[in-house]
C-alpha cells in the first residue's frame, strides 16, 4: 500500500508538471478533504527548501511540490521492503534532479546507488524491467555527461530486449523536382520476434489512440517524407524500414539517437545522422509520449535549416500547448514517460522562447521568460535589446519585492554589473551556501589574474556541488598559474574523472606531473591526450619530449612521425626536433634499455623508416637530420649511403644566399664541408658490393674546399675557420 501511495504522488506530480492533462486538485485536498489555500502556501514553501540539493534550488514555479516530496519520503521508506521500490526511487530521485538549476553530486550518487539495489524477483516480469533499468540508467548517465557509460547501459538494454538495429542506406529522393536517385541514410530495426504480440496489440491500440498534434511541412521544393525508390533492396528492407516496433524499442531508439547528439560536434554531419533515428521512430509511433519525444527530437532537428524552421517552431509551440490538451488518457502519458528524457513544461517553453531568440523575435522571447519568472533569461533579452537600464530595473524591483537576501538575485545582478561586490553579497546572505557566487567570483578573479583568490573561491563552491567540470578545469589553471601543483593535480584529476575525454586536461596534467617529477605518469597522461586530440602537434610536441625523457622510445618515434606530418609543410625543417632524432638514432645503435628492459637494437627498422619515409620523403634541406642519417647508415655499413648523405647535408648549407656576408654561416658552411671530407676520406677506399664507395674521393674533396675557398676568399681570407679549410686541402694534395 505504501509503495503504492508513493507511486500515484509520483505519477500526480509528473503529470502536473511534465505529461498533462492538468490536475483539478491541491495538494491540502488530498490531506484534508477540502482545499486550504494556505497550507498549500506553507507546503510549496518548504518543499521548495527541502527538495534543494549541494546549493542549487527547485524551479520555484514548480507546482504540487509537496506530492514529489511525499513520493520521496514513502518510496525511499519502503526501498528495502519492496523489490522494486529501488526502482521507483531512483526514478523520483531522478525527477527531482531535473528540477534543479544545475547538477547535485549528492543526487548523481545517491541514484547511482540505488541503481545498484534494484533486483526483481517475477522472473516473468523480470526482462520488461530490467530493460527499463538500463534504459533509464542510460538516460541517467547521459542527463550527467557521461556519455561512454550511458552508450554502455543502452546497447545492455537493447541486448536484454532482443532488439536490433543498423544504419544503413537506401536509394531515394528528398525534394519533389529531383531527377535522380540518392543514396539516404536510413535506420533498419526489427523487435525481437516474441515481442511480436505485443508489438500487434501495441499497434492496434495505437491505431485508435489520437497523436499529438503533427504540424505539416509547407514546402514547394523540400519532401515530408523521403520517397523510396522501387528496387529489390528497398522492397526487402521494407519491413525494417517501416515496419511497428514495440514501444520500448522506440524508446531506446531514442536514447540511441540523443547518444549520438551527445558524442559529436554541433554541426551539420551530427543532424544528418540523428534524423534516421527520429524518422523510423515517428513511422509508427504507438504511444503518445513517445510521439512527442520523436516530435521534440524533430524540431530541434529542423531548427537550423531555412527550408524547415518555420515548422520547427510552429511544431515546438504545438508541443507546449498539449499539456493541457486531453486527446490522451493519463495512462498512456505516463506509461513509458520514465524511458524518455522529456523537458518539462517549463524547460519546453523556455526552449521555445529561446528558438524565438533565434529567430529575432526578442521580444515575445522576454514576455514568455518574464511569464515563467526566468530572471536571468529575461536580463539577457534586455542586453539583446540594448536596455541594460531596464535590467536593472528589473533586479532592484524584485529586491524589493522579495527582500535583498536573494543570492541568486545578487549573483544576476554581479553578472549584469561585473561587480564583484554583488557576488561577494550573494555568498554572505546565503550564509556560505551559493555555490554559484562563489563560481561567478572566481571566474571574476581569474580574468585579473589573482589566482590565489580564484583558487579559494572555486574550492569553496566546489566543496559544495563537485559536479561541475568547467570550475575544477578553471581551478587547475589558476592552480597551474600559482604553482600550487597539489591543487591542479587534485583538480585536473577530477576533471578527466568527469570526462575521460577531456583532452586538454589530460594535457595540462602531463605538465602537472613534470613539475612533480612523475614522469612516468606524465607520459600515460599525455598518451590518452594525444588519443583524443589526434591532430594537436603540440600535445604530439609534448609527448614526444617525455617519452624520449621515460625510455619510451617506440612512442617517442610514432610522436615525431605525427608531428612532422602535421607540420612539415608550414615549418619544413623546424618541425624535427634533431636532438630527440639524435637520441632516438643513438637508442640503436647503442642499444639502450627502454623503460620496460627491452633492448634498443630492436627499433632499427622504425627509426630506418622515420628517417626515410617520414622525414626525408618531406625535408631535404637540414644539414643536421643529414648528418644523423649518415651516422645511422654508417653504423649499418651502408657507407655509399652514408658518403651520400654527408654530401646531400654540405649541399642544402652551401646555397644559402647569407654566405658570402655573415661569418657566423660562412664558419657552419665551413664546418659541414670539412666533415664531408673526413666522411670522404674514411668511406672513399671502403668496398662495398665488390666495388669501392668513392674511387675518386681525393678529387672530389679536394673540389668541395676549393669551390667554398673561392667563393669566399675576398671576404673571409684573414679568418681562422678559412685557414682551417686551406690547411685540410694542403693535407689533402699531400696525401
Amino acid at each position: 500500500m505504501l509503495l503504492a501511495t508513493g507511486i500515484a504522488c509520483l505519477n500526480a506530480f509528473v503529470q502536473t508538471n511534465w505529461t498533462g492533462p492538468l490536475l483539478d486538485w491541491s495538494v491540502s485536498q488530498l490531506l484534508l478533504g477540502v482545499e486550504d489555500q494556505q497550507l498549500d502556501e506553507k507546503i510549496q514553501t518548504h518543499c521548495l527548501n527541502s527538495l534543494s540539493a549541494d546549493s542549487e534550488q527547485v524551479y520555484h514555479l514548480t507546482q504540487r511540490l509537496g506530492l514529489l516530496s511525499m513520493a520521496r519520503r514513502i518510496l525511499l521508506h519502503v526501498r528495502t521492503k519492496l523489490s522494486t521500490a529501488p526502482f521507483w526511487a531512483m526514478r523520483v530521485i531522478f525527477i527531482q534532479q531535473q528540477l534543479l538549476d544545475e547538477h547535485a553530486g549528492s543526487l548523481q550518487e545517491l541514484l547511482l546507488s540505488l541503481a545498484q539495489e534494484c533486483k526483481f524477483d517475477n522472473e516473468k516480469e523480470e526482462k520488461q524491467l530490467k530493460v527499463r533499468l538500463e534504459l533509464e540508467l542510460g538516460l541517467i548517465y547521459s542527463y550527467y555527461g557521461q556519455d561512454k557509460e550511458a552508450f554502455e547501459k543502452m546497447q545492455q538494454a537493447q541486448q536484454t530486449s532482443g532488439f536490433q538495429w543498423s544504419l544503413s542506406g537506401a536509394l531515394g529522393r528528398r525534394t519533389k523536382y529531383q531527377t535522380f536517385d540518392v543514396t539516404q541514410l536510413v535506420v533498419l530495426a526489427e523487435s525481437s520476434n516474441k515481442d511480436q504480440q505485443q508489438q500487434q496489440k501495441e499497434e492496434q491500440e495505437g491505431e485508435d489512440q489520437l497523436k499529438p498534434e503533427t504540424v505539416e511541412l509547407q514546402d514547394d521544393t523540400l519532401l515530408d517524407h523521403i520517397a523510396f525508390t522501387k528496387t529489390d533492396q528497398n522492397d526487402q528492407e521494407k519491413d525494417k524500414r517501416h515496419g511497428n516496433l514495440s514501444i520500448i524499442d522506440q524508446c531506446l531508439l531514442l536514447a540511441f539517437c540523443l547518444n549520438v547528439k551527445n558524442t559529436n560536434p554541433e554541426h551539420g554531419l551530427t543532424s544528418t545522422e540523428m534524423t534516421p533515428y527520429v524518422t523510423r521512430v515517428l513511422e509508427n509511433a504507438n504511444n503518445w509520449m513517445v510521439h512527442t519525444m520523436g516530435l521534440l527530437l524533430k524540431t530541434r532537428l529542423e531548427a537550423n535549416k531555412s527550408r524547415t524552421v518555420e515548422r520547427s517552431a510552429l511544431q515546438l509551440q504545438a508541443l507546449v500547448d498539449q499539456i493541457k490538451v486531453e486527446d490522451s488518457g493519463v495512462e498512456e502519458r505516463i506509461a513509458y514517460f520514465y524511458d524518455l528524457l522529456l523537458p518539462s513544461k517549463w524547460d519546453m517553453e523556455r526552449e521555445l522562447a529561446k528558438r524565438f531568440i533565434s529567430l529575432g523575435v526578442v521580444r515575445s522571447a522576454l514576455d514568455m521568460f518574464e511569464r515563467l519568472e526566468m530572471w536571468e533569461e529575461v536580463v539577457a533579452c534586455y542586453q539583446m535589446l540594448e536596455q541594460p537600464t531596464k535590467a536593472r530595473e528589473v533586479l532592484e524591483r524584485l529586491m524589493q519585492e522579495q527582500g535583498d537576501q536573494v543570492p541568486k538575485l545578487w549573483c544576476i545582478m554581479g553578472d549584469v554589473e561585473q561587480n564583484p561586490d554583488h557576488w561577494r553579497k550573494a555568498w554572505e546572505v546565503s550564509n556560505h551556501r551559493s555555490a554559484r557566487a562563489m563560481r561567478s567570483l572566481g571566474a571574476h578573479l581569474y580574468r585579473q589574474k589573482d589566482y590565489d583568490g580564484c583558487i579559494d573561491c572555486y574550492q569553496k563552491a566546489l566543496a559544495i556541488n563537485p559536479l561541475f567540470e568547467g570550475s575544477w578545469y578553471v581551478l587547475g589553471c589558476a592552480g597551474m598559474q600559482a604553482e600550487q601543483w597539489e591543487v591542479s593535480l587534485r583538480a585536473f584529476q577530477r576533471v578527466v574523472a568527469l570526462d575521460n575525454e577531456q583532452a586538454e586536461a589530460w594535457n595540462n596534467l602531463s605538465s602537472i606531473y613534470v613539475h612533480l617529477d612523475r614522469k612516468p605518469d606524465a607520459f600515460l597522461a599525455l598518451k590518452q591526450a594525444t588519443k583524443l586530440k589526434f591532430d594537436n602537434w603540440r600535445m604530439w610536441q609534448n609527448l614526444l619530449i617525455v617519452a624520449a625523457d621515460v625510455g619510451q622510445f617506440a612512442d617517442a618515434i610514432w610522436a615525431m612521425q605525427r608531428i612532422v606530418e602535421l607540420r612539415w609543410d608550414k615549418v619544413r625543417d623546424e618541425c624535427v626536433d634533431t636532438l630527440v632524432l639524435q637520441m632516438l638514432v643513438d637508442s640503436v645503435m647503442q642499444n639502450w634499455k627502454d623503460a620496460s628492459d627491452r633492448d634498443g637494437v630492436r627499433l632499427q627498422r622504425q627509426v630506418q623508416r622515420l628517417l626515410e619515409e617520414v622525414i626525408l620523403n618531406r625535408i631535404t634541406n637540414s644539414p643536421e637530420i643529414w648528418r644523423i642519417c649518415a651516422k645511422f647508415y654508417l653504423w649499418q655499413k651502408r657507407y655509399t649511403d652514408a658518403l651520400e648523405a654527408s654530401i646531400k647535408g654540405y649541399r642544402a648549407v652551401m646555397h644559402d644566399t647569407r654566405l658570402e656576408t655573415d661569418q657566423e654561416v660562412f664558419e657552419r658552411v665551413a664546418n659541414v664541408a670539412l666533415d664531408t671530407v673526413d666522411m670522404y676520406e674514411t668511406l672513399g677506399e671502403q668496398e662495398q658490393d665488390n666495388a669501392l664507395v668513392c674511387a675518386d674521393w681525393k678529387y672530389q674533396a679536394r673540389l668541395i674546399l676549393k669551390g667554398l675557398m673561392g667563393k669566399v676568399r675576398d671576404v673571409f681570407e684573414e679568418t681562422e675557420t678559412y685557414e682551417r679549410l686551406k690547411e685540410r686541402l694542403d693535407d689533402l694534395k699531400r696525401a
